[in-house]
């Protein structure tokens, strides 16, 4: 009886030990649900990545072209797109000087639009050889003008070093013939819609197409990324605030993982004494770069220059694109708000688009049809479309979609001078979101 009982008493410790071993390798490791926890686990690196690169991020996100009285979009990807682009970053021009406004009168004219300024620090790629005749100006869309005279007129629209809007003009040694046919043959090919609102111009297709896309994604290695955020990640404190939703933190900085909303957020109020990079732009990049990089299909965008009304907005974004078109949602952007060069707060999706698993064509709305849905909407008998501000682009959505699948809803993403938001299906005019302020 007695050896029975030395032998269960034995059993009995070696169970007890072997469950404090387990309890507190979860526990260091961070593997505990509820509660907070210390978790000194292992460092995982993660490589500095390359992708997207500055030059690749500072790029047109549209090109809007008329001729006579026809209208069209040229979007990235297009052979339009790529043909407009080759055609400014070969020009020359001569005799810069100031105007007043946009020259009048031109039977064509080719807007290039930025989403950050092209200052001299980033951006003058595009600039090419026009570069001496932009002087110091810090240039937010630059025009093709056809005329007046047989050379077209080149624009520049930005800032001064005070601050101050200002249009620049140069004669471009290109005929303006050249602008006048290239554009006439776009509007024909693809004409648009074009009103003027509060923002300044919406256009919409006219008998138009965009492709309904159903993608693959992957996602991030969760905790080499987490990781990457701190200076000692091997004593960060793991807190379980719900099923879905964990917080680390070092007792300053702290990032959020919502693994039901497959996003990640950063915070970090610490004040940085000598920042490595005076412009918005190359600080986010180079962050992103060392905190597991992002797709290549970004275009960058300031605050002034967002594409949707956001009254928080971040100070510097990075916007997806597929198929020339953004995706218009903010759990889609990479944002950052930056403060003299340090990112104080960062947030992006924990997903990566791989590749298309469905696309199917499909019509959208143009501007009569559009005018009824907004009516249908916001309850109102009628509507006037110049109180409203519109941008075609794709939402996304994971809803009924197999795991590792997302599908990108082709949608008007529409706000008014109130900042009313609403994201309406661009082929049924049905609302997917709305009331947003």
């Amino acid at each position: 009886m007695r050896a029975w009982w030395r032998t269960a008493k034995t059993v009995i410790l070696a169970l007890l030990v072997a469950g404090s071993v387990v309890l507190s390798y979860a526990l260091w490791s961070g593997n505990l649900q509820g509660g907070a926890e210390i978790g000194l686990t292992q460092t995982q690196t993660i490589p500095y990545s390359t992708s997207p690169s500055l030059a690749s991020t500072v790029a047109p996100y549209e090109i809007d072209i008329r001729a006579g009285e026809g209208y069209t979009v040229a979007r990235p990807g297009s052979a339009a797109y790529a043909a407009w682009t080759s055609l400014l970053m070969g020009l020359h021009a001569q005799r810069p000087q100031p105007i007043a406004a946009m020259p009048s009168g031109a039977q064509a004219s080719v807007v290039f639009q930025f989403g950050i300024p092209l200052d001299p620090a980033v951006g003058r790629v595009w600039l090419g050889d026009l570069a001496p005749s932009v002087g110091s100006l810090s240039c937010r869309a630059i025009a093709l003008v056809s005329g007046p005279g047989e050379l077209c007129t080149v624009v520049y629209e930005g800032m001064n070093p005070a601050g101050k809007s200002e249009l620049m003009a140069a004669t471009a040694q290109v005929p303006a013939s050249t602008i006048i046919r290239q554009a006439q043959r776009d509007v024909t090919a693809a004409p648009y819609s074009a009103w003027s609102d509060f923002e300044g111009e919406s256009f919409v297709p006219v008998h138009g197409r965009m492709t309904s896309y159903v993608y693959a994604y992957t996602e991030p290695p969760i905790m080499p990324l987490v990781q990457s955020f701190f200076v000692n990640p091997q004593a960060i404190t793991r807190i379980q605030e719900s099923k879905s939703v964990t917080l680390w933190t070092d007792g300053s900085r702290a990032v959020q993982v919502d693994r039901a909303a497959l996003a990640l957020q950063y915070e970090d109020p610490n004040a940085s004494a000598a920042p490595a990079h005076a412009e918005d732009d190359v600080a986010a990049l180079d962050f992103l770069h060392a905190h597991g990089g992002g797709p290549a299909n970004l275009i960058g965008f300031d605050l002034v220059g967002m594409l949707t009304i956001n009254l928080n907005g971040p100070s510097f974004s990075l916007a997806q694109y597929v198929d020339g078109y953004p995706i218009l949602s903010n759990d889609a952007d990479y944002n950052f708000e930056i403060d003299s060069g340090h990112v104080m707060e960062f947030d992006r999706p924990l997903w990566e688009l791989t590749k298309p698993v469905q696309a199917v064509s499909v019509p959208v709305m143009g501007m009569d049809a559009l005018e009824k849905a907004l009516a249908r909407v916001t309850g109102a008998k009628t509507v006037s479309l110049a109180t409203f501000h519109v941008e075609p682009g794709y939402w996304p959505s994971m809803q009924g979609m197999k795991a590792g699948q997302m599908r990108l809803v082709p949608i008007y993403y529409v706000t008014n001078a109130s900042g009313g938001v609403w994201v309406l299906n661009a082929t049924s005019g049905q609302i997917i979101a709305g009331g947003l302020s």
